[in-house]
């Protein structure tokens, strides 16, 4: 999925005369409520390794300059440009840079072969230790040590103390307001050296990549339009990862959709694109079936409407402060607004909110001030309740059963809010999805399908025959400005014409209060005073994710890995042999057999095999890890007469366990390593599973899904059934 994707991106990247992306991010997702979670490839930092190295591979070949970003341990947007990250060398190698390495790695090969492309890093905001990460010596050192050779760049604005960015190694700063000629000549001659410096090495990977021809001439068609065949091309892409990533959670039977009676689409405004055109996709595959949005949003909250004005013109209220910097450096407003305002610092607007923002959407502004600097603030905003009206939460759900009395059943389409500058406050869904859904179920036989960034909590889950999780986020298929293309992808997925296949790369919990993003460790999320001490969570703060939740004993409603399908799948080792190559130091290579019962409606099928390590108590590390992931396609024969169904034994898959995908991190030697002692491997259905598994080796459906060998790993390593002895 990841290829394909990067394959399109880096196409169109390139047909429109970009010379660079800045993609992707491989940031981890260690809070369940970050701001930006959708952008990255989940809570593992092996998936998102295995993941955006696909991206990167396929990106390399057609873009010029490939920017991975955030290096460092970026994972939240609360003061994200101040924030201090207090981290050790191993929880910072072994969560927040392996998918760096793993991303590079990969990358490495294709620009080994004398392609005109180039590998960047992009610096993330905030310091770590104390030292902000683009002058971090600790990051360079960690850049060096993974081989990589290529350019490094700033964020978005950091800028602070420019002539000690230049001497970290950093070659690109991008400011948002760039330095006037008065302010360079103010730099001091090392500063001017740093940038003379920085510029020769951008100058000359722009002659090495061709991006400077002899012509001399500029390319000025940056940005050019599309063909009509390519712009095709992307939304067959876009459909088919849909159709791959998206993620069935809950089946009472309901999934494929039977197309006797009739289907009644709910959602609210925001997803009023999606319902039409899902609907219109729908009857095209011969069902009955109507969209209903709900308008005004129920949220039992403001409702703006037009422009208000009184007898001089205005409405508004003002307030004003002066504001003293304690000390130099960058700082950082923020505005959270229902409906218009305007803050003006030393007479000059910074931050204007028109129209019909909500809450939680925040808006900010960054600026430099120096120790003691005096700043005047004028606020200004609209008074009280003239620009809005209380919704009635009781007559929006009245409009609702009116609606759903016609309908054999409901399909609630709800969605969640997230962006870039801003956390999200909790888990539940906004605009009173939650209501909605519970008064449909109690009416109608009820399914939802989630349109999320990331996890949201379920208090209705009992009550509902089905959930399916399409996601959304920036450059998603299920983006609603142009979803009128891209539904036939769901709809295939609701009738059953493709058999959905996606996995969780992140866990869904029960509750806010029982994630990492529970107050129960401020220290971790959202930090006190600007700082975070990722020490803190488990295993000295290498627990994080599905090992969180399993160490802490909170409650997971779908656990990392979780998704359903209509075969009946499992995965073994084969009982002849295991080994499927030599082992070395390393890396250790295991065979893998999936197997698949699949029933007459299921024709082929891609199985995707999860291979979790448990290392040895030696290694420091958490009590589980995943190892990597394999895909297996299965075609069937004809199905049993007696059953309908045949079962699909694939010929083994090799899965490989690499050092860098699952090892610790070894400061002396500076590198990845499988510790001495004994490694169980298992395959399971998802990370709970895998406990389960390691808990009661032999018992329940998986009785051969789990090996051991023990490190040091060589071409001589036996591999054992069962689990490492006790």
């Amino acid at each position: 999925v990841a290829a394909a994707y990067g394959e399109q991106l880096g196409t169109e990247t390139s047909l429109l005369n970009y010379q660079g992306i800045q993609a992707p991010n491989l940031n981890i997702a260690r809070i369940p409520t970050w701001g930006r979670i959708s952008e990255t490839f989940g809570e593992n930092p092996t998936l998102a390794g295995i993941m955006g190295q696909a991206e990167v591979n396929q990106l390399i070949n057609k873009v010029p300059f490939v920017v991975l970003k955030h290096f460092g341990a970026y994972g939240q947007e609360n003061s994200r440009r101040n924030l201090n990250q207090i981290v050790s060398d191993n929880v910072l190698y072994e969560n927040y840079l392996r998918p760096f390495a793993i991303a590079q790695q990969g990358a490495a090969s294709a620009l080994a072969d004398g392609r005109k492309h180039d590998l960047l890093m992009m610096c993330s905001y905030g310091d770590i230790n104390g030292t902000q990460s683009c002058k971090s010596r600790t990051l360079m050192s960690a850049m060096a040590n993974f081989g990589f050779t290529g350019l490094v760049r700033s964020d978005l604005d950091v800028r602070e103390g420019i002539g000690s960015l230049y001497s970290a190694s950093v070659s690109l700063i991008k400011p948002q307001v760039a330095l006037s000629n008065a302010a360079m000549e103010l730099l001091s001659p090392q500063t001017k050296q740093g940038i003379r410096n920085a510029a020769i090495k951008v100058i000359r990977e722009m002659f090495r990549t061709s991006l400077v021809t002899p012509t001399g001439v500029r390319d000025s068609n940056i940005g050019a339009t599309l063909s009509t065949s390519m712009h095709d091309q992307g939304i067959s892409v876009a459909n088919d990862t849909e159709r791959r990533a998206a993620v069935l959670l809950k089946n009472n039977g309901v999934f494929p959709l039977a197309k006797s009676g009739s289907t009644l689409l709910f959602t609210m405004p925001d997803l009023n694109g999606t319902c039409r055109a899902l609907a219109t996709s729908m009857n095209q595959q011969g069902y009955s079936t109507t969209c209903r949005v709900l308008n005004p949003p129920l949220s039992g909250g403001f409702k703006p409407f037009g422009k208000i004005a009184n007898a001089n013109g205005k409405i508004r209220k003002e307030a004003t402060a002066v504001w003293v910097a304690p000390r130099t450096g960058y700082y950082f407003f923020q505005q959270q607004t229902t409906g218009n305002s305007e803050l003006k610092v030393n007479g000059v607007r910074t931050i204007v909110v028109n129209g019909n923002t909500e809450f939680p959407y925040a808006n900010f502004t960054s600026f430099r001030a120096t120790a003691g600097q005096s700043l005047s603030l004028h606020l200004s905003w609209l008074q009280k309740a003239p620009n809005f009206t209380i919704t009635s939460m009781d007559n929006t759900l009245n409009t609702a059963l009116d609606a759903m009395k016609s309908a054999t059943r409901v399909i609630v389409m709800a969605n969640d809010v997230g962006r870039e500058g801003a956390d999200r406050s909790t888990l539940e869904l906004p605009y009173g999805y939650d209501a909605l859904i519970k008064v449909a179920a109690a009416t109608k036989p009820t399914s939802v399908a989630l349109f999320t960034t990331g996890p949201v909590t379920m208090p209705w889950i009992s009550s509902v025959n089905g959930v399916f999780e399409f996601w959304n986020g920036p450059g998603d298929a299920t983006a609603d400005s142009s979803i009128a293309r891209l539904t036939p992808a769901i709809a295939d997925l609701i009738s059953g014409v493709t058999t959905p296949t996606g996995h969780l790369p992140i866990t869904f919990p029960v509750a806010t209060a029982t994630s990492p993003s529970g107050f129960n460790n401020q220290a971790f999320w959202p930090g006190i005073k600007d700082e975070v001490n990722l020490k803190s969570a488990p295993n000295g703060g290498l627990g994080l994710g599905f090992n969180w939740y399993q160490s802490a004993s909170w409650p997971v409603l779908f656990p990392f890995g979780f998704g359903l399908t209509y075969p009946t799948t499992d995965s073994t080792f084969p009982t002849n042999s295991v080994s499927c190559a030599s082992a070395t130091a390393t890396s250790l290579c295991l065979r893998v057999q999936p197997r698949v019962t699949m029933g007459d409606a299921v024709k082929n099928f891609t199985t995707i095999s999860q291979l979790y390590v448990a290392p040895p108590p030696s290694s420091g590390q958490p009590k589980l890890l995943l190892g990597t992931v394999t895909a297996t396609r299965c075609r069937t024969t004809t199905g049993s007469s007696t059953t309908n169904a045949s079962v699909c034994v694939s010929g083994s898959t090799n899965a490989t366990v690499t050092a860098l995908q699952s090892g610790s991190w070894n400061s002396a030697n500076r590198q990845y390593q499988f510790a001495s002692g004994c490694y169980s491997f298992i395959l399971a259905d998802h990370a709970r599973d895998a406990f389960e598994i390691l808990a009661s080796p032999g018992q329940g459906n998986h009785p051969s899904a789990i090996v051991h060998a023990t490190a040091p790993f060589s071409a001589s390593t036996e591999i054992t059934a069962g689990a490492c002895p006790a």
